[in-house]
């Protein structure tokens, strides 16, 4: 299990910016898959000064249907216009599922789960079926490329529309915790005779663990069945709206009837990630874990006479209180501190002995159970 510790350092350096201007970077990552046994590409977007950031972390957004550029390039856009708080900043991973000639492999083959109704079966044709496996190198290969290559916090979101938007619910039954939000924008509950609106009313959600948010929205659809997707839609509405009373969920649904089902993208996810930065995400990144994680943390100050403390959200912390747990001296420039806390650990060492020279504040994102800065 993850752990994460966030501290401000407040230390004195002579700081002289010899830095060429940092950029936003996109990568395309391509993944030999065992588990799907082909080969696969995602894309990789890490945030402006990433490279230099070197002490932060970062929580990560999963956009699905990647291959349609436009959902990938619109969702690491509008992260910076919707919070001036550069500790907002998100990797942000494209999961592709574009069509592959060779293997006459399409998207609606890792979105949809096996068919057995007729009626599917003509909807869909052999485009289906692989839902399991796309699922599996999700969570245990792309997932896992991402936070052993990134620095990476653990709470997920994921992002999908239409049937991707209907894949992300519907992992969520398989990998409860896998993500902390879902933002579904547009999904088709309706196939194979509402296979996913009766798995979401019969599932268990004391198996989900953390504070999850899940949003949901529709469009005036534009597509030829869509009298299909209402009644099952209106069913799982009413099932969150009215039945389901989870403290540790939240759901928030959307209609834009002048919206078609391709044009919802934009206003869905603005309207989604307003509503996460503004009330989610300060909740989540607050609770605390059962479980207590040992972390040990180094520093180096410029003197060697210096005393730092460490102050944070917890007992073992301080409780807030800057003067009560001072950092041990382990040689002339470093400090050390051995401490078993709670995730997320919020706070910051402190010198006291700085002085109003150039004060330098970085904010750290430590997410192992044993991090050393």
């Amino acid at each position: 299990m993850k752990f994460k510790i966030i501290t401000s350092l407040f230390l004195i350096f002579i700081w002289e910016i010899t830095t060429p201007q940092s950029i936003a970077r996109v990568e395309n990552i391509k993944i030999q898959s065992q588990i799907m046994n082909q080969e696969r590409e995602i894309l990789v977007y890490t945030p402006i000064d990433y490279d230099w950031r070197t002490n932060e972390y970062f929580n990560v957004m999963y956009v699905f249907d990647s291959q349609n550029r436009e959902l990938f390039d619109y969702t690491t856009s509008i992260i910076s216009f919707l919070t001036d708080n550069s500790n907002s900043s998100f990797i942000v991973i494209g999961v592709t599922s574009p069509y592959n000639e060779k293997l006459d492999y399409a998207r609606n083959n890792d979105l949809l789960p096996v068919l057995s109704s007729n009626e599917s079966k003509n909807r869909y044709g052999k485009y289906s079926g692989n839902f399991d496996y796309f699922s599996e190198f999700v969570s245990d290969e792309v997932k896992k490329y991402v936070d052993k290559n990134y620095r990476t916090l653990n709470n997920n979101i994921a992002i999908g529309h239409s049937l991707s938007a209907s894949f992300i619910i519907r992992s969520m039954f398989s990998k409860p915790n896998l993500y902390s939000s879902y933002i579904a924008i547009s999904p088709n509950f309706a196939y194979e005779d509402e296979m996913l609106r009766k798995e979401i009313i019969d599932f268990d959600y004391s198996k989900i663990g953390k504070s999850t948010f899940i949003y949901l929205s529709n469009a005036n659809e534009g597509v030829d069945y869509w009298q299909e997707w209402k009644p099952a839609r209106e069913k799982v509405y009413s099932f969150f709206r009215d039945s389901l009373k989870k403290d540790n969920l939240t759901v928030k649904i959307d209609s834009f009837p002048n919206y078609n089902h391709w044009n919802t993208f934009p206003p869905s996810l603005k309207s989604a990630l307003k509503h996460y930065f503004n009330t989610i995400q300060k909740k989540q990144e607050s609770e605390l874990s059962k479980e207590k994680y040992e972390v040990t943390i180094r520093l180096k100050v410029k003197n060697k006479n210096d005393k730092v403390y460490i102050a944070g959200n917890q007992q073992n912390l301080g409780d807030w209180n800057p003067n009560k747990v001072e950092m041990k001296k382990t040689s002339d420039l470093e400090r050390e501190i051995v401490l078993k806390i709670k995730s997320p650990a919020v706070g910051f060492p402190k010198n006291r002995t700085v002085n109003n020279s150039n004060l330098l504040t970085l904010n750290s994102n430590c997410h192992h159970e044993k991090q050393q800065i």
